[in-house]
């Protein structure tokens, strides 16, 4: 008997932390976001290639971000804070783009990739610094 009702309460709490408290001993309203939406500056988020990794020419990078309203994106790559070519140009915004490292690229540890709004360039965002040696 014992074990039944430690099985029943410990089931209970579980439920509880699972749906949350709010949800079933509070007023049923959700409380308000106390998130920011991002400014039309920051609507894109470099989440690959990572700052600090390390490729070598005729490697695949796969270039990873996230830009929930944006329908097509340019990708550019930078050396410090120097323009070196357009990747690729008005694309769908999947999320995910595999870049071929051209073999003839110079060897830095400076490089950044931009991803930008294709309609609205003011719109962009810089990854973190990695190598190609």
């Amino acid at each position: 008997m014992k074990s039944l009702n430690l099985v029943i309460t410990l089931t209970l709490i579980y439920f509880l932390l699972l749906s949350g408290c709010r949800q079933i001993f509070g007023d049923g309203e959700q409380p308000e976001s106390i998130v920011q939406a991002p400014s039309e500056s920051s609507q894109i988020f470099i989440t690959a290639p990572e700052q600090g990794s390390i490729w070598k020419p005729g490697d695949v990078i796969k270039i990873k971000w996230l830009a929930v309203s944006i329908n097509h994106i340019d990708i550019q790559l930078y050396k410090k804070s120097a323009f070196q070519f357009t990747i690729i140009q008005n694309i769908d915004n999947t999320g995910t783009f595999d870049w071929l490292i051209p073999i003839d690229i110079n060897l830095s540890n400076q490089y950044l990739v931009k991803i930008l709004n294709h309609n609205n360039p003011d719109v962009y965002q810089f990854s973190g610094r990695f190598g190609i040696q």
